[in-house]
């Protein structure tokens, strides 16, 4: 009898190891090892659901996507296969991207899980409406299970389609001309309008209007994203104290915060945000819990940005992370394999990195 090789360990046990592995990538690579394995369990849905993953930050490029893992510090050159070819993609807390493909206003949109390999294809953006004319700095959007709403942050007009429509609607809203942030959270959509820092809050649903959201007192902000979590809004405020710090590029941010359950809405300045950490980029902003993951730090804002280097022929960008400490105002950058990497840049095209959590759902 023929001894026993590591392809031929039975289903069962391949499963409940693949089932024991925490990151989303060790499973893909478990699938890889040879058609066996990989036939053990269809796909990474099949397995039980891993712990929550770090967030994964999103690197434009113009060559192809790349992928910065927090947990693994690592930049993946090549995609996931759910990927399509030539995309750009914008990420979100529920585990889909936004993927647009096109240029000159002939865009196809469409809702991806990377992982999962699940596709959901969108209207197309309406020639003329301002989805047509977005950049990869300037698309804001989020959904819930039936329901996707975007809007160009530098335009007006805000969109809506539902699973399966032909065509994207525009929300008729007097008060709601523009979004800068667009966050769902249970049953609700929250839309920030930068210019005045009002939330306007839509039934997820029907998408009428529940309340608008007076603005705190504030000092005019450069920029602003809402998060929402467990109750509570947060809106994070973020500026730029140069005439202090004249040869650093560190960013400030103040967080202020309200009580969703409280009838009388009162905004108050926060310093602590509990056992939680923020992630935020130039579209977006959602909150994660640290737990007992020694990788984050709680109280804490983590912050993407890039930076366009190099000659006309050979343009580059670059890619950071910075931690800032909401507790005594401190900040510092996250070294690693991020500080290496350049990605492949144009004249005139800005590129942001955009974060994204991963999920099987």
């Amino acid at each position: 009898m023929a001894p026993m090789g590591w392809s031929d360990l039975p289903s069962e046990l391949l499963i409940t190891i693949a089932g024991n592995l925490t990151e989303f990538t060790d499973r893909i690579r478990f699938r890889s090892v040879c058609s066996h394995w990989r036939s053990s369990f269809p796909s990474l849905s099949f397995l039980p659901l891993p712990p929550q993953q770090l967030p994964w930050l999103v690197l434009p490029s113009t060559t192809c996507t790349h992928f910065y893992s927090l947990s693994e510090n690592r930049v993946y050159a090549t995609p996931p296969p759910g990927i399509p070819n030539n995309s750009r993609l914008f990420g979100s807390a529920s585990g889909w991207f936004l993927s647009l493909s096109g240029r000159n206003r002939h865009i196809t949109i469409s809702l991806i899980n990377p992982f999962t390999g699940a596709s959901i294809g969108l209207p197309s953006a309406n020639p003329g409406s301002s989805l047509a004319y977005v950049g990869d700095d300037t698309l804001v959007w989020d959904r819930s299970n039936s329901v996707v709403v975007a809007a160009c942050s530098t335009r007006e007009g805000v969109f809506y389609c539902r699973l399966g429509d032909s065509a994207w609607s525009s929300i008729e809203n007097q008060e709601l001309n523009t979004a800068s942030s667009i966050t769902f959270y249970d049953s609700k959509f929250y839309i920030l309008q930068v210019d005045m820092c009002e939330t306007t809050v839509l039934d997820g649903e029907t998408l009428e209007q529940i309340t608008v959201i007076a603005a705190p007192q504030l000092n005019t902000p450069v920029e602003a994203h809402l998060s929402v979590s467990s109750g509570e809004l947060l809106l994070l405020v973020k500026s730029r104290w140069m005439y202090l710090f004249p040869d650093c590029d560190s960013q400030f941010y103040k967080v202020h915060r309200v009580d969703l359950n409280d009838e009388l809405v009162e905004w108050s300045e926060v310093n602590d945000i509990g056992n939680q950490a923020l992630f935020v980029d130039n579209l977006h902003c959602f909150l994660v819990e640290v737990g007992d993951n020694s990788l984050l730090k709680r109280n804490c804002i983590y912050s993407a940005q890039s930076k366009t280097s190099g000659g006309s022929r050979n343009l580059s960008r670059s890619y950071s992370i910075s931690i800032f400490y909401l507790g005594n105002g401190n900040c510092e950058c996250i070294e690693g394999a991020l500080i290496k990497f350049r990605a492949a840049s144009s004249r005139g095209a800005v590129s942001v990195p955009t974060w994204a959590l991963l999920s099987l759902n």
